[in-house]
């Protein structure tokens, strides 16, 4: 039986066979993905749980920023984080899951009263040059036309931090506080949804699917990260995945390839 031996918001110890070492697993609040709720944790930590569960491991989840995560993380100090992409990887020289652990998408929102779409990387660029403001969140990966952006009208771009960056941002967009938001569909349709958001819609994509990875630590055993890898294979193939994923109403990763 999974036994929960303490809980604080996104900070929990589960503790599975005899496992000499504790694995610490690291994230912000980037719901349904990771959530600091207790009854309905996220996707990633649910998947982690039925992992460990599998594999007889000892994890422990604690919230942190993502970009002080990824800091940890390469300097050891936690041994896993959640959500990174590929330049993550790469820029922090963090060793990565071989599967991929979720998807992103560069969708842009802004409140219904406003009337724009966003159809081409020029829209984009033009809503700026126009006075408008765009709002991200601080340590995540957007890609090559974002990272422009950021240099290019680093005035007009606001960067969210914090442990609920997501929810404070589109708290922002409601009250006017910028022009427009800028992350994935399944985490701002969800939170939205949650906290029941009317007034904001959907206005485009830049981009195409992003997959997301585990991150590991430089000195994370190579054991550690092809047994997590074959326990994603093991709850995927016995239907525990799927189960998770609809208790969240989010489709599978796989479908988004």
């Amino acid at each position: 039986m999974l036994k929960i031996v303490s809980y604080v918001p996104l900070l929990l110890l589960f503790t599975f066979g005899l496992r000499a070492e504790t694995l610490v697993v690291a994230s912000d609040v980037w719901c349904p993905y990771i959530c600091n709720n207790k009854e309905n944790p996220g996707i990633l930590v649910d998947a982690l749980i039925e992992i460990a569960r599998v594999k007889k491991l000892d994890i422990r989840f604690k919230g942190v920023s993502l970009s002080r995560s990824i800091t940890m993380a390469q300097h050891s100090k936690v041994d896993i984080v959640l959500a990174v992409t590929e330049s993550h990887i790469l820029n922090y020289k963090l060793q990565r899951s071989n599967h991929y652990f979720g998807g992103w998408y560069n969708d842009i929102y802004i409140r219904k009263s406003d009337d724009w779409t966003f159809d081409s990387q020029q829209d984009i660029e033009d809503f700026l040059n126009a006075g408008e403001t765009l709002g991200i969140i601080d340590g995540y990966e957007y890609g090559s036309f974002i990272d422009k952006l950021k240099r290019k009208y680093s005035t007009k771009i606001y960067q969210a931090s914090g442990l609920s960056p997501l929810e404070n941002s589109i708290n922002m967009l409601q009250k006017g506080r910028m022009s427009a938001f800028l992350d994935s569909r399944y985490n701002v349709e969800y939170v939205m949804k949650k906290n029941n958001v009317d007034n904001i819609i959907y206005a485009g994509s830049e981009g195409d699917f992003v997959p997301l990875f585990l991150g590991y630590s430089p000195t994370t055993s190579p054991e550690v990260i092809n047994s997590i890898d074959n326990g994603l294979l093991i709850i995927r193939k016995r239907g525990i995945l799927k189960a998770i994923l609809e208790k969240y109403g989010v489709p599978d990763w796989q479908q988004s390839k």
